[in-house]
């Protein structure tokens, strides 16, 4: 099961570019911050805020917000997310909270409970006429 979730992954998040990983044996109590690409596969109590994207992991939990360019839940979230593209919840993955997003999917068996807004970008052309 892990090598088809893999893939998925590797279709919207180079794996490759993930530069901190939350073993499934962590357990962090506070907000995360950064630049870069994280994975979680423990837990998280509080925010997560990245400039990059955000895996959850089948055994990963957060706990908090998340404000992230792409966000990927095979485990479970509960907390409200921000994500300036694309959020997408697995068949394993549970979200409950609200969602703003661009880009918002939901595959059979995953689980969002909670209000959504889809906002997508407004090129500059299509700004400029406004």
């Amino acid at each position: 099961m892990f090598s088809s979730m893999k893939k998925r992954v590797d279709e919207t998040i180079n794996t490759n570019d993930i530069e901190t990983v939350i073993g499934q044996n962590t357990s962090i109590r506070g907000d995360v911050n950064g630049s870069g690409n994280i994975r979680v596969d423990g837990r998280i109590e509080g925010g997560i805020s990245i400039d990059g994207n955000v895996v959850v992991g089948e055994h990963g939990v957060v706990q908090g917000d998340i404000k992230a360019r792409n966000l990927i839940i095979s485990g479970k979230v509960t907390g409200n997310a921000d994500i300036e593209a694309s959020l997408c919840i697995y068949a394993t993955g549970q979200l409950i909270g609200d969602i703003q997003v661009s880009s918002f999917k939901v595959e059979d068996g995953g689980v969002f409970k909670g209000h959504s807004e889809m906002s997508p970008k407004i090129s500059d052309a299509a700004a400029d006429i406004s």
